[in-house]
């Protein structure tokens, strides 16, 4: 009886353990099990790609791989029993009893590390350490692994039965231009997130949607297809196209490298832009860095901001648009008004205003040909400080432009109630004013389009994988009118009579083509030192054909080293935008509107030639 009872009460416990486990902790455990024979696999999605204008590839997505090492499955016995057996030509469980479990584990990492040495093509001793010194979790043996050689490592891991080694599935950014827009496009964070530029403003846009699926492995970690469970497919990111022209950014570029290495400025910016759209086409500033490692080129130190839209600058005369477009707008002045210029000085407002020649009568078209600081000033000055103040900021300063580029700087003006005595003669000028090319280019655009404000973009729009997709734009910005029609043209004239011989800027125009454009070189100014005495920021900007601009460019370089009158814009700037003008018309198939021009020079050419040849003979 006594041995019933004992035998029902250990039954009876048994029983009731046996309700625990299936019913109370049943679901609990067998997630347990499932845990280490069960995976969700991660399906990461393509990041969507960049393209210029017309399709060319800027940025994409390339499977890569990770080579990692599972310290846990590297201290398993059965699988370096496996592994050294491979290697000893023996069964497992020949290797099982030949060594103690010390020496099977402590064998079974050499074997390992001199497998990989081999083909991983470092130093055995090295990766030796590596599987050494960690006990738990994860050990990154190589990075960034392409699929050829991931299919070579992959083929030496099964030949030589090594488990605990795996290959992580990931993806590089591929940049086929990595030196090339490189502010413009950005780039990407450890973890693949966009950290700046185009990279960043649309990360939501490319990054997609991961998926995932189950699957079960065996002891090696290697999937058993037969039980794959359910996959959800993941969405890939969608793609970007950009405004920009790859074969004009080409020519940009080499123009920016050609002013670095004859004048070694600090920085150089070049803009270029489609009045028509308010699209930028070019992009590009000096010094950048490379796509593919982040790092510096030729020698200099990498500069990952966008100088364009982060950097300011005070734009001397090619500011003076603004002091001429109010005057014209209010009806104070025409392009015929004459003004004195008092011989290149100016005292009779309680302080020295002086030109870099001794004008002396000049119509307005003549003062702001001649880039006179005297002329615009007296020109402005009806219009009193608040009325410039509000052209100032109607033409787009103080304010962010919104293109679609990262960290934009909104520039500096200064109220005018903090406005010191010679605020509004400088300000005219363009000194007190601290403003980014972008909006500089803006500000000429409005000239460009009859005297409307166009926000500038450098997107044509998103577009996903589907086969019906559509090219999805950005919000359209309203557009606001800043001067007359009539005040615009009057602008334009001034511009023309800048480009022609007795202009400052006849370095920048082109042959068959009406060009208006617009000079500037301005003492340069340090925070916290002041201006620095020989030391300059010379600029141009300017569009053709004048009465139906396609083409816009502003070029800036900052303290280019040369002497004198070789340093003014017009010297420095100008020629740059006419060599890229040259190139760019042929690209963009934009026809002549001054044919009578080209046979004139060429006509010219022909007799220069024919001379040449007489004298020869």
């Amino acid at each position: 009886m006594i041995a019933c009872l004992v035998l029902v009460a250990a039954l009876s416990a048994l029983s009731a353990r046996l309700f625990h486990i299936e019913v109370v902790s049943g679901e609990k455990l067998s997630a347990e099990a499932r845990s280490h024979y069960e995976y969700k696999e991660v399906l990461p999605a393509r990041r969507g790609r960049i393209f210029d204008q017309s399709g060319e590839l800027l940025a994409r997505s390339q499977t890569v791989f990770t080579l990692v090492a599972d310290c846990h499955h590297l201290r398993d016995q059965m699988l370096a029993c496996i592994g050294l057996g491979a290697r000893e030509d023996v069964s497992p469980q020949t290797i099982k009893r030949r060594y103690l479990p010390d020496e099977v584990l402590g064998n079974y990492r050499e074997y390992v590390a001199e497998c990989l040495a081999e083909t991983l093509r470092q130093p055995r001793h090295e990766i030796a350490r590596l599987l050494k010194e960690k006990k738990v979790g994860e050990i990154i043996l190589a990075r960034e692994i392409e699929d050829d050689f991931a299919r070579e490592i992959t083929a030496m891991l099964n030949e030589k039965e090594i488990g605990g080694i795996y290959l992580r599935r990931g993806e590089r950014r591929y940049y086929p231009s990595p030196l090339s827009l490189t502010q413009v496009i950005g780039y990407l964070g450890e973890s693949g997130e966009g950290v700046s530029g185009i990279e960043k403003v649309f990360d939501s846009e490319m990054q997609g949607r991961p998926g995932y699926r189950y699957c079960e492995r065996d002891r090696s970690r290697r999937e058993i297809h037969a039980y794959r469970g359910l996959q959800v497919d993941p969405v890939p990111g969608k793609d970007v196209y950009l405004s920009i022209n790859m074969g004009i950014q080409a020519i940009v570029e080499r123009e920016l490298d050609a002013v670095i290495d004859k004048f070694r400025p600090e920085k150089v910016t070049i803009i270029f832009m489609d009045p028509s759209s308010s699209e930028v086409i070019a992009m590009a500033s000096r010094p950048h860095f490379d796509l593919s490692n982040r790092k510096g080129i030729r020698g200099m130190e990498p500069v990952r901001r966008n100088p364009a839209v982060t950097d300011l600058y005070q734009p001397g005369s090619t500011f003076k648009i603004v002091g001429y477009g109010g005057a014209f707008d209010k009806g104070l002045a025409t392009p015929s008004t004459e003004v004195d210029c008092h011989m290149g000085n100016y005292t009779l407002d309680g302080f020295p205003l002086k030109d870099h020649h001794p004008y002396g009568r000049l119509t307005a078209r003549m003062a702001f040909a001649k880039s006179s600081n005297i002329g615009a000033y007296l020109l402005a000055r009806p219009l009193n400080k608040p009325t410039f103040h509000h052209y100032v900021e109607r033409f787009g300063f103080g304010e962010k432009t919104g293109i679609e580029l990262t960290a934009e700087n909104p520039g500096r003006l200064i109220p005018v109630s903090q406005w010191s005595r010679t605020s509004f003669s400088s300000q005219v000028m363009g000194y007190e004013v601290a403003v980014t090319p972008m909006q500089m280019a803006a500000a000429y655009n409005v000239i460009a389009n009859g005297g409307i404000y166009r926000a500038p973009t450098i997107l044509r729009g998103v577009k996903s994988e589907e086969k019906d997709a559509v090219l999805e734009k950005g919000l359209s910005r309203p557009e606001r009118r800043v001067l007359g029609e009539k005040a615009a043209q009057q602008v334009l004239q001034c511009m023309l009579e800048t480009m022609r011989e007795h202009g400052t800027g006849t370095k920048g125009d082109l042959a068959g083509y009406s060009v208006a454009g617009k000079t500037g070189t301005t003492r340069k100014h340090v925070e916290n030192v002041g201006y620095v005495e020989g030391r300059y920021i010379a600029s141009f900007a300017g569009f053709l054909p004048a009465h139906a601009p396609r083409l816009l460019g502003l070029i800036v370089i900052d303290d280019p080293r040369a002497d004198g009158a070789s340093v003014y814009g017009g010297a420095v700037a100008a020629p740059v935008f006419k060599a890229i003008a040259e190139d760019a018309v042929k690209i963009m198939g934009i026809e002549p509107d001054l044919p009578e021009e080209l046979e004139t020079a060429a006509a010219a050419s022909l007799a220069a030639a024919k001379q040449s040849a007489e004298g020869g003979q």
